[in-house]
């Protein structure tokens, strides 16, 4: 099976939304320890995920290694929150849809996507 999880937000009364990104990680390592491809698309405000995971004292940071190469950010969203340069070469930058990523790439790959 392939999964593509969609993250849009970010925060929670003004926080990190950290078990929005906790569930994430562990629903995607679990498919990935049974096989399944997954992928993480970080769209919106969700990239500034991104940043913050590739941080190393970050509490999600061995949850994040585990799929860090799932991971793909939106390259307009990214460059909009000021975070492209921070991670640009750490994780994959996606810009087929006016600088966005294209859902429908991933559908016609025959990933099934959940928006958390």
């Amino acid at each position: 099976m392939k999964v593509a999880f969609l993250i849009f937000s970010y925060f929670h009364k003004n926080q990190p939304n950290m078990p929005i990104m906790m569930h994430t990680l562990l629903f995607a390592n679990e498919l990935k320890e049974k096989g399944d491809e997954v992928k993480i698309i970080l769209e919106g405000e969700a990239v500034l995920w991104a940043k913050d995971l590739l941080s190393e004292n970050h509490p999600l940071k061995s949850h994040f290694e585990k799929v860090k190469d799932d991971f793909v950010v939106c390259e307009a969203c990214a460059s909009m929150f000021n975070v492209k340069e921070e991670i640009k070469g750490k994780l994959k930058l996606e810009n087929e849809l006016f600088g966005h990523i294209s859902l429908k790439k991933y559908l016609d790959e025959g990933y099934r996507i959940i928006e958390l």
